[in-house]
């Protein structure tokens, strides 16, 4: 729901395709967290910084209750 966000399907192929499980993938610009997001379902490690407090609380969470759903 932000103007910039990207469908986390789209970013879910990218990183298939363009890494390997357990690779390390890095987004400078964190924003919401779907690239975070997409990492954690294709089974990459992520880095990610956020400058913007709102932002980064909503990556955060979005990151945790992903997290969570993979230990379901």
């Amino acid at each position: 729901g932000y103007p910039t966000q990207k469908p986390v399907e789209l970013l879910e192929r990218i990183i298939k395709i363009s890494t390997k499980e357990n690779d390390v993938v890095l987004d400078c610009f964190i924003g919401s967290g779907t690239t975070a997001v997409a990492s954690i379902l294709e089974n990459r490690k992520f880095i990610g910084f956020e400058i913007n407090k709102k932002y980064y609380n909503i990556a955060l969470k979005r990151i945790s209750e992903t997290n969570k759903e993979e230990d379901d």
